[in-house]
């Protein structure tokens, strides 16, 4: 979760940098943007049309990267979002580029071209190559003129947008005040007005609920969802159809004595006789005749003075300091392990020659006998041998599950039942196998979108147990109709009547507030305050949406408050504040300093941000809904 909040923070400007903010990096972009039919046009911004096909794409480009981050898990993903996310881009990047042409930001042919020529992805050994070009062209399927277009572009918004963000100045006073404001503290007090005491005789009108649900359609939407057909075969079943035999228990017990010699350290010598300078069937001659003068009463050490061609080893009369697995290879690592403590190896081939080893000292290996650990021994091969049989039965029923096309089929030969549930969405949460992440992108994949009914093949849950579904049927997001949704927007409709009935049960207060000081209008109301204290921000002491009101408002004048209401849950509340002060919890140092305001965005990303939403205001933007 946390790679995917980090994803989606401040999306909309990482939308913008992928398109314009960096030129260097060619992804194909001209598929999202190549040219409007007039019969697809979804979105004109001024002049300029941009398709429904090129939309569809850029939605679903950001939908798997985000789906990526997810780790596959659809229902973190809110699809609408993202489509108006993806529009909202398209517009901005529209304005942008509209605004680029008409200030004559724009690089010519030739400035382009140098600068093609300088990337990377254009070069071999550091030169610019016209067969890597031509590849590049060929595999992305575009042309030069289109990747001219497309890269011009590119500069033309980098250079806009870079000369709105690196003109804006950020004074240390600016950030002396932003760090004032994060060590901000509000004495905060709040009243509570249960909803449920007005409008309780209310009922909304068809006609209310009509009018509500005609405005509001999009917010009355039925989820994509599935029946589906599943069966799920689990590592347990297996546990108790395994035998142990004593056979079993020993040989697990000689693997747990042989990894146990393995992990203990060996103090070891060596005489080595290099390759370099003799031929390999030399070297071997040599250190065979070194072997038989040993196995003869020679002395290692004096062996090591006069053969050996290790300088190092050498010297500390073939001692090897700090010997560890795998440093010499295998042959050498097997030919160590096979040595018990004194012992001599014949001659051992490696890369670096031929060794003669001694086993000089093998540290204490505590081996704990059999008769203590026979327990576990078994339940160790139980564990394997069930694991083994599981793993079998899944091959087989993933062969039964291609060859069959039926969730019966796996039943009838592993005795399971076969479970059919109806409406699964992608927020199901309360079916454990159908909630699992690898089940939903599945469901929901864009095979099954297109028809796909087939029984899947093995899906492994995060719990180690495996499933087959089927989707019988897939239902695609729609509005919900009247008759559908009626309940709901009864509900919604009455709570917007609660609401505002309890504000008006609190104008007059807010208002005394706002003119009298704060005891004279506390006296003349009914409504109790419950005092929180000094409440410093960010504190996530309270709900989010109560701090956001505290912080709202603005600083009270003194013996006066500064009030407003926000509707939390089942409740509105009065959030009032009598003082603004500094929490004497908020001491940062100068690294902690830079550290806070490196969090927010600089002055020049806000002035991009102004300068765009200026230029939307500006523009004829029509959305276009299909037919």
């Amino acid at each position: 979760m946390d790679a995917f909040r980090t994803l989606i923070r401040g999306w909309l400007g990482k939308v913008l940098l992928v398109l314009f903010l960096a030129p260097l990096v060619f992804v194909g972009l001209e598929s999202y943007f190549a040219g409007s039919s007039k019969e697809d046009v979804a979105l004109k911004v001024n002049d300029q049309e941009i398709s429904k096909n090129e939309l569809d794409n850029w939605i679903k480009v950001q939908t798997n990267e985000y789906l990526q981050a997810a780790n596959g898990d659809q229902s973190l993903l809110n699809k609408r979002v993202i489509e108006a996310e993806v529009y909202d881009a398209a517009i901005v990047r529209a304005v942008l580029l509209q605004q680029a042409e008409k200030l004559g930001i724009r690089l010519s042919d030739e400035q382009l071209g140098t600068l093609i020529r300088q990337q990377a992805a254009f070069q071999e050994n550091g030169k610019f190559s016209e067969q890597v070009f031509q590849n590049y062209l060929m595999n992305n399927r575009t042309t030069v003129d289109q990747l001219l277009k497309d890269f011009g572009q590119r500069m033309s918004l980098s250079l806009l947008t870079n000369s709105v963000i690196y003109s804006a100045l950020y004074s240390s006073t600016d950030a002396q005040k932003l760090i004032a404001l994060l060590g901000q503290e509000r004495t905060a007090h709040i009243a509570e007005l249960p909803l449920n005491q007005y409008a309780q005789n209310f009922v909304a009108t068809d006609a209310q609920i009509k009018t509500y649900y005609d405005a509001h359609q999009k917010d009355f939407m039925r989820q994509a969802n599935v029946d589906v057909q599943y069966v799920v075969l689990s590592k347990a079943q297996f546990a108790d159809k395994v035998q142990v035999t004593d056979a079993d228990i020993n040989q697990q017990y000689q693997a747990y004595v042989a990894k146990q010699n393995k992990d203990a350290s060996r103090q070891i010598s060596q005489i080595l006789i290099t390759t370099d300078q003799r031929k390999p069937e030399q070297a071997l001659q040599i250190a065979q005749s070194i072997a038989n003068k040993l196995k003869n009463g020679e002395k290692f050490e004096a062996m090591v003075q006069q053969y050996s061609d290790d300088p190092v080893t050498k010297a500390a009369q073939g001692k090897v300091d700090g010997y560890n697995v795998g440093v010499y290879g295998d042959a050498f690592d097997q030919a160590v392990l096979a040595l018990q403590q004194g012992q001599t190896s014949a001659p051992v081939k490696t890369q670096y020659g031929y060794h003669i080893i001694r086993v000089d000292h093998i540290d204490g290996v505590k081996v704990t006998p059999l008769s203590e650990i026979r327990d576990q021994m078994a339940n160790e091969v139980k564990a394997k041998k069930s694991a083994d049989a599981f793993q079998d039965a899944v091959a087989a029923a993933n062969d039964i599950a291609v060859q069959s096309d039926a969730a019966d089929a796996i039943a009838d030969q592993y005795k399971l039942q076969v479970q059919t549930t109806k409406g699964v969405t992608l927020a199901n949460q309360s079916n454990a196998v159908l909630a699992d992440s690898a089940v939903k992108q599945r469901l929901f994949s864009k095979e099954v979108v297109d028809g796909d009914r087939n029984l899947s093949t093995v899906i492994n849950l995060k719990n180690g147990d495996a499933a087959w579904v089927k989707v019988l049927n897939y239902h695609a997001e729609r509005p919900q109709t009247l008759q559908e949704a009626k309940a709901q927007v009864a509900a919604t409709v009455k709570r917007q009547e609660q609401i505002k009935q309890a504000q008006a049960a609190v104008a007059t207060l807010l208002n005394d507030l706002k003119n009298k000081p704060a005891a004279e209008a506390l006296a003349a109301s009914r409504i109790k305050f419950e005092n929180l204290g000094p409440v410093p921000r960010y504190s996530q002491v309270l709900p989010t949406k109560l701090e956001r009101a505290i912080y709202s408002v603005s600083v009270p004048k003194a013996n006066f408050w500064s009030a407003t209401t926000t509707d939390l849950g089942e409740a509105l509340y009065v959030v009032a504040v009598s003082n603004v002060g500094q929490n004497p919890e908020f001491n940062v140092n100068d690294q902690q300093k830079q550290q806070i305001i490196g969090r927010f965005e600089p002055r020049g990303q806000l002035e991009l941000n102004d300068y765009i939403e200026y230029l939307k205001s500006k523009a004829e933007i029509k959305k276009i809904e299909s037919k």
